[in-house]
């Protein structure tokens, strides 16, 4: 297809990234317009936000976000057929995706998209970074959502950056625990097939049950949740992790997380 990026109405973000010490520091290079200037500034805020974020998980590792490619696709047609080229067996019905073999994620802002665009962007821009900080070692499913899921409900203010509590997600979970119908240790086995396929069959169920984890986490202790997420990028198994790294183990981590969401 000549001129692709052209018929496809792409637009490349140029993107500079220098020390992240301010919010300010960080600029987007929009000449197509794809935000607004409100949308161009909260994401803005929220890369530096998130580069910090992964910076104190990894503070052996500084990633440049020069090296990740942020494509904007407005029509999704065009989306549907540009991320069918780059790999198979993809799910083209949703907003965004993340490839980290070329690390190049890819948003959509067709009509029907257009509400959720900043947030699609932070929950890929979440998965670009955890790439980026990991190098090659495994991440297994749930984390990866997990982080995703918070990164993406933040409240990118300009006056305070806070957490957005997801009540759908919060609901959801409450209602399983509610019919003791979670099963936390199974869960966080899941490879990312079956994490995708129970998550779009059962509307979000994957993504609820990382989110609600990675926020009690961060609640309960903020300095310790960042420890276990920097611990989890391993190939030991979620449950080792917690183990070594949770006060009582994996089986306390459990008792506390059901008891949270039920009195929550």
């Amino acid at each position: 297809m000549k001129n692709k990026k052209a018929i496809l109405g792409i637009l490349l973000l140029l993107l500079s990234l220098t020390d992240i010490t301010a919010q300010e520091e960080f600029k987007i290079q929009d000449p197509e317009n794809h935000f607004s200037k409100k949308e161009k500034q909260i994401f803005e805020r929220a890369v530096n936000y998130e580069m910090t974020f992964f910076n104190r998980i990894f503070p052996d590792k500084k990633s440049d976000f020069l090296d990740v490619k942020f494509t904007v696709i407005p029509n999704q047609i065009a989306y549907t057929v540009y991320i069918m080229n780059l790999a198979d067996n993809v799910y083209n019905n949703t907003p965004g995706i993340y490839f980290p073999r070329i690390r190049e994620f890819v948003v959509c802002t067709d009509k029907k998209f257009k509400k959720s665009f900043i947030r699609t962007s932070c929950h890929e821009l979440s998965h670009a970074f955890l790439h980026l900080h990991s190098g090659n070692k495994p991440i297994t499913a749930w984390l990866n959502e997990g982080l995703a899921a918070y990164l993406e409900s933040m409240t990118y203010d300009k006056e305070k950056i806070t957490q957005r509590t997801n009540h759908n997600y919060i609901a959801r979970v409450k209602t399983l625990i509610e019919l003791k119908d979670l099963d936390i240790s199974d869960f966080v086995t899941w490879s990312y097939r079956k994490f995708l396929d129970e998550s779009f069959t059962q509307e979000g169920y994957g993504y609820a049950i990382g989110y609600c984890m990675v926020f009690f986490l961060m609640q309960r202790d903020e300095d310790n949740a960042i420890t276990i997420f920097r611990n989890l990028i391993s190939e030991q198994p979620s449950k080792t992790i917690f183990d070594n790294c949770y006060t009582g183990g994996f089986a306390q981590f459990e008792k506390d997380f059901t008891e949270y969401w039920r009195n929550k």
